[in-house]
């Protein structure tokens, strides 16, 4: 087409206008609402019992929840603005310290005499983790596809440690208060299996066009 007046007015009258994206602050309200219901619907297909937070060191654990969810609360906002040119995010080196708090809390957990036994429990654990993350990571791989990404995999991968945080934090409803060591690796196996899932299934739609 050589006529570009003519070329420019069509292109014209096909565009359509852009819904403008909301702050990402209720972008993360918003993904919270949703995908934390899922995750409580997810986990009635998983054995499990509540926790009993009478047990000593309930306390501890109720700490090990907030750091979990407010870890998963920052690394979710993080995902969303890494998937904005020009928007700042919050660099992984911030989000250590409460990580290493976690992790030190959740060592505190282990008692010195663990049971040599035990059952499935950790096998437990690690199902309940998959399952409850599976339709959170399908919202959260959905809400980055609307505004694409620069640099997808580290968006995905941040991504991926915000919802396994908040199945961690689902988790420490229905978990004894105290882990065996088991208990604990397979949770960090987990982590790293939800957000090593969340980069390679998001990778395909998550892409800058």
């Amino acid at each position: 087409m050589t006529d570009h007046d003519l070329l420019i007015e069509k292109l014209g009258r096909e565009m359509r206008p852009v819904k403008p994206l909301r702050s990402t602050g209720w972008r993360v309200i918003r993904w919270l609402a949703l995908a934390l219901p899922c995750g409580i619907l997810a986990s009635l297909l998983v054995q499990r019992s509540f926790t009993d937070w009478s047990q000593p060191g309930a306390m501890q654990a109720m700490v090990q929840l907030v750091l979990a969810f407010v870890l998963g609360t920052l690394a979710i906002r993080s995902a969303f603005n890494m998937s904005i040119p020009g928007r700042r995010s919050i660099s992984w080196k911030a989000l250590l310290p409460i990580a290493l708090l976690w992790l030190g809390i959740s060592l505190s957990q282990i008692p010195g005499q663990a049971p040599i036994e035990h059952d499935n429990d950790s096998t437990r654990c690690f199902t309940f983790l998959l399952v409850v993350s599976t339709p959170m990571m399908a919202l959260m791989i959905a809400s980055l596809r609307r505004t694409r990404a620069l640099h997808p995999v580290r968006s995905l991968a941040m991504a991926g440690l915000g919802v396994s945080c908040m199945a961690v934090t689902l988790l420490a409803f229905c978990h004894p208060v105290h882990l065996h060591p088991l208990d604990f690796v397979m949770h960090l196996a987990a982590i790293v299996t939800i957000v090593a899932m969340t980069v390679l299934v998001g990778k395909r739609w998550v892409t800058m066009k």
